[in-house]
Parts: structure tokens; C-alpha cells; sequence
């Protein structure tokens, strides 16, 4: 009795382990929850691309044909497998792939992108057997131009005594919907003494990090972007406008490259999109030239002290 009961229940252990094990094949199947290489995911969503970059979209090998598929590694693909892509004329693939032939690899790589809408379609077949998938698989890509950023607020007159701080605007232009708008950037701030001809007599502090959003804490839509669509908007204060050690007093806030940033790259903004789009084909993140205005200067001058008057005394005489 007992060795009918430990087999059922051995039985039913087989059962639910093979239950598993089909179920984590149908997943890996169907793309859910799927990783290549650890960082390419299955989502449905279209996947957005800055101009000039360059792009590779992965496919799943069949189980059935490759069942010892890798993702880590992308490797143990069947030497029979192959993979049709299809992409407009807009795309320029790297080879040996070419648009409507099949080809042994289950990927594709595009360069140079240009901005623009496209949709990439795949289908797996086998040389064995001659199969041919007839429902491929699809991804939208959208390619955008690069971001740009600037500060919108102009120099201000300037002015009499202490002012209060005065808020300073940016904004953010790139045409992707505000969940994926994030940027990294700093603004400095720099403040001076001058004389009446506008010469620095000496610095009273620096900033370099006024406002610093890296990229590993861009600014977005949770901490203070604005804006529901592109050009996104951000506003920050600057220090009160105080007149220091009763001289004319210059404040300089100079929008600039994100504090972690490399430092071979040249001044400009870092978006969310942009550096997703560098990886990882670039090493580091390459940062996409300010436009406009980066800079505004705000000169808060000390109001004159009137001097006594002088006249000739009424005794000059005497």
C-alpha cells in the first residue's frame, strides 16, 4: 500500500515537474518575460532611435529546432535555422543581411539610421524540411533627430539691491512621449564682483553643480520636467540676488554637460533615448550639442551713496 502510495505521489511530482517545464518553454516561446543577452527584452512597444546611431533587433530561435538556445550568450542556434528580414529602403543593414532574403542569423543591425518610421519584419524557416513561418514578427521603429536643450529666460536688466532669487527656464526638445523624456544635465553658477567697466575684481563662489541631474538621475516627468508634449519645460531658482562686499555683483548660470559625463566629450545634453541608443555601440554616452542661449548673466548693482555737498563756508572771510 505504501509503495502505491509513494508511486502516485512520485507520479504526480513528474506530472507537475513536466507541467513546469512546458510552461517555461511556452514563455520562453511566446518572447514574455524573455531577455537576449541580458539586455534585449521582448516588449510591445515601439522601440525609439536617435538619427545617426546605430540599431540591432534579435530574434528567438525556434525551440523545437534550437532547443539549446543560449540567450545569455546567444549561442546553440541550429546551423540549419534562418531568418528573413524585411525593412524599407530607408534602413541600411550591415551584412550579411539583405532585406527579403534569409539568412543565418538571427539578427539585424542598422546604421546611420535616419529619422523616420519604420516597421521590421522577421520570419524563422529551416533548411531542413523547407519551412517557412507564415506569420512573421513585427517591430516599429521610430528614428528621432537628436535632442537639443537651452535656456529660454533672457538676460534681465540689471538692477538696484538685493533682488530675490529669480526663476530661470530650459527647455527640452525631442519628439518622444513624455514617459521616456529624461535628461541629464548641470547648470553652474558663478558669481563675482565687477567694476563699473564690467572687470572681474575677484570671485566670491562657485558652482558646479547648481542644478545636477547625471545620468544616472535624469531629470523627468516624476522630478520636475514640464510639459505634456515636446519641448519639454524645466524651471530652477537661482541663489538671491545679493549685492556682495558692497560691490557690483554678477551671477552667471552656464547650462553644461552632466557632472558623470565623460570628460572628452564636448558640452551638451544626454537624453534617456540618446544614451540608450549609444549602447552599446558607444562606450560611453555621447552628449548632443546645446541650442540657443546656455547661459544667463544677472548684475545686481549696489545703490550709489550721494556723497555731502560741499560749498564755501559763510566765515571764509573772517
Amino acid at each position: 500500500m505504501f509503495n502505491i502510495l509513494k508511486q502516485g505521489i512520485m507520479k504526480r511530482v513528474f506530472e507537475f515537474r513536466t507541467m513546469l517545464a512546458i510552461a517555461a518553454m511556452l514563455l520562453l516561446a511566446n518572447g514574455t518575460f524573455a531577455q537576449i543577452l541580458t539586455d534585449y527584452e521582448d516588449l510591445a512597444e515601439t522601440s525609439y532611435q536617435t538619427a545617426g546611431t546605430t540599431v540591432r533587433f534579435y530574434v528567438e530561435p525556434d525551440a523545437v529546432y534550437s532547443p539549446t538556445y543560449n540567450p545569455a550568450t546567444n549561442g546553440n542556434i541550429n546551423a540549419n535555422a534562418r531568418w528573413t528580414w524585411t525593412f524599407p529602403g530607408g534602413l541600411t543593414a550591415s551584412a550579411p543581411v539583405v532585406s527579403g532574403s534569409a539568412v543565418a542569423q538571427n539578427y539585424v543591425e542598422f546604421t546611420n539610421v535616419a529619422v523616420g518610421s519604420y516597421t521590421i519584419t522577421v520570419a524563422e524557416s529551416n533548411t531542413v524540411g523547407g519551412c517557412l513561418d507564415g506569420s512573421p514578427e513585427s517591430q516599429d521603429l521610430t528614428v528621432i533627430a537628436a535632442p537639443t536643450a537651452a535656456l529660454t529666460t533672457a538676460d534681465p536688466a540689471q538692477a538696484c539691491g538685493d533682488q530675490a532669487a529669480m526663476a530661470i527656464d530650459l527647455t527640452f526638445t525631442e519628439a518622444i512621449p513624455q514617459a521616456l523624456a529624461g535628461y541629464a544635465f548641470a547648470i553652474t553658477e558663478l558669481v563675482e564682483n565687477i567694476d563699473p567697466s564690467d572687470a572681474v575684481l575677484g570671485t566670491v563662489s562657485t558652482n558646479n553643480a547648481f542644478v545636477d541631474f547625471p545620468t544616472t538621475a535624469k531629470l523627468n516627468s516624476g522630478n520636475g520636467l514640464l510639459n505634456a508634449a515636446s519641448p519639454y519645460g524645466y524651471q530652477f531658482n537661482t541663489s538671491p540676488l545679493v549685492v556682495e562686499n558692497n560691490l557690483r555683483t554678477r551671477y552667471t548660470y552656464t547650462l553644461v554637460k552632466a557632472t558623470d559625463a565623460p570628460g572628452a566629450e564636448p558640452q551638451g545634453i544626454i537624453s534617456a533615448i540618446s544614451q540608450k541608443s549609444d549602447y552599446p555601440n558607444h562606450a560611453t554616452p555621447n552628449t548632443y550639442p546645446f541650442t540657443g542661449d546656455a547661459q544667463i548673466v544677472i548684475i545686481i548693482n549696489p545703490a550709489p551713496v550721494t556723497g555731502p555737498i560741499y560749498h564755501i563756508p559763510n566765515d571764509f572771510a573772517y
